[in-house]
């Protein structure tokens, strides 16, 4: 970014801002418990710096929040319930190839660096009628760094406004061992998925 800083002077460089909706999920192969995807915000910087006739590289730092839903009943026990959100939010740092098809539509790839920020896990549970509300910091059990890659399509209209869809598949672990951790709700084979929509605005 403070590359493309020093280059904003040039008609190759734009600068912008962008923001959207995840609709985040952790890989998850636990069958007693039931998880389902988490909507959240994200929002930051980008830059656009073409490269050739149909490509450039299109650098960002975005603010992201990440995690999913889980619950588990009992139906051998009476009120018996689990419900936790896991949150997980992220700087994150993709930087997407751009390979424009047609006049502002384009195709994108690349890969992506999240600096973990925080990691919580909000629950509720109720065991005969008791009813607990907790919440506990992950961020010990986390891994501070997500590797991952992006794939999606981005369109740019009057060159100043900006909109893309991508999916995000992480290849690495968000969470460390954590065997001897009481919490069950989390173990060390979750990567991160996200499905995002953003709108944009490239200044000129």
């Amino acid at each position: 970014m403070m590359c493309a800083g020093v280059m904003a002077q040039t008609e190759k460089v734009k600068l912008g801002v962008k923001a959207g909706l995840n609709i985040s999920s952790l890989t998850f192969d636990d069958n007693e418990l039931n998880s389902s995807d988490k909507t959240g915000f994200t929002a930051g910087l980008m830059a656009e710096i073409s490269l050739a006739k149909n490509f450039s590289v299109q650098p960002e730092l975005l603010y992201s929040q990440q995690g999913m839903k889980l619950s588990y009943s009992d139906p051998e026990v009476q009120n018996s319930h689990y419900k936790s959100t896991i949150a997980i939010n992220y700087l994150n740092i993709p930087v997407m190839l751009k390979y424009y098809v047609v006049k502002g539509l384009s195709l994108q790839a690349g890969p992506q660096v999240g600096i973990l920020l925080k990691a919580n896990n909000k629950y509720q549970d109720n065991f005969l009628g008791y009813d607990n509300h907790e919440e506990m910091n992950l961020k010990e059990y986390s891994n501070g760094v997500d590797a991952s890659v992006n794939f999606g399509l981005g369109y740019q209209f009057k060159e100043k406004f900006y909109a893309d869809a991508r999916y995000n598949v992480s290849y690495t672990d968000v969470f460390k061992d954590v065997a001897a951790n009481t919490n069950y709700s989390i173990n060390s084979d979750m990567k991160n998925r996200i499905f995002q929509i953003t709108v944009g605005y490239f200044f000129k």
